[in-house]
């Protein structure tokens, strides 16, 4: 679940078109997690940060990618 809601914010953040955008959504999954961490009754892993900085960065990839395969199949 954590990766497909990053995935879903990674894609999102590139309909914005601003990198101001990737990196306001990119600090937001960082800050959230701190939360979560902070306001956890036990240990945090890791690795499920790990996670969603990979699903988010897979969102901007796909969606690039659509973008670029559109462009390349779209009739002149």
């Amino acid at each position: 679940m954590i990766v497909l809601t990053a995935f879903a914010i990674g894609l999102l953040a590139t309909g914005l078109r601003s990198v101001v955008c990737y990196a306001l959504a990119g600090c937001s999954i960082l800050v959230v997690f701190a939360a979560a961490a902070l306001f956890s009754a036990g240990p945090v892993p890791l690795t499920l940060l790990l996670l969603a900085i990979l699903g988010y960065n897979a969102g901007i990839a796909a969606a690039v990618g659509g973008y670029l395969a559109a462009e390349r199949f779209r009739t002149a």
